[in-house]
């Protein structure tokens, strides 16, 4: 990778930075409408049903099942314990560990 190739991302990262900080500190939450409140309460869940999504699709490109069963079979049992219980760090780690079990396995 060449320098101009790492100032480019080096500067794209710290607009993206800067565009975060000011977003929060100009416009807090508390000053929101309350239906943008309500909004930003499933932006973490948004968030992370990208993620896994990518995860999933991306995994669904490879032609052998055992080197997708693990992604597969965590974002099933992420999804179970998320509609079973509430919050967000119960299905992360549930869905997490059953993909590094059958990872390592």
């Amino acid at each position: 990778m060449n320098a101009a190739t790492v100032l480019m991302l080096l500067a794209a990262g710290a607009v993206s930075w800067v565009l975060r900080v000011v977003a929060i500190t100009v416009l807090p939450a508390a000053r929101l409408p309350t239906v943008a409140r309500r909004l930003l309460d499933h932006a973490g869940p948004a968030a992370l049903a990208a993620m896994v999504g990518a995860a999933v699709a991306g995994g669904l490109a490879l032609p052998d099942l055992a080197v997708r069963l693990p992604v597969l079979a965590g974002a099933a049992v992420a999804a179970i314990v998320a509609w079973r219980r509430r919050g967000l760090v119960l299905p992360v780690v549930a869905g997490l560990a059953v993909t590094w079990l059958l990872a390592t396995l």
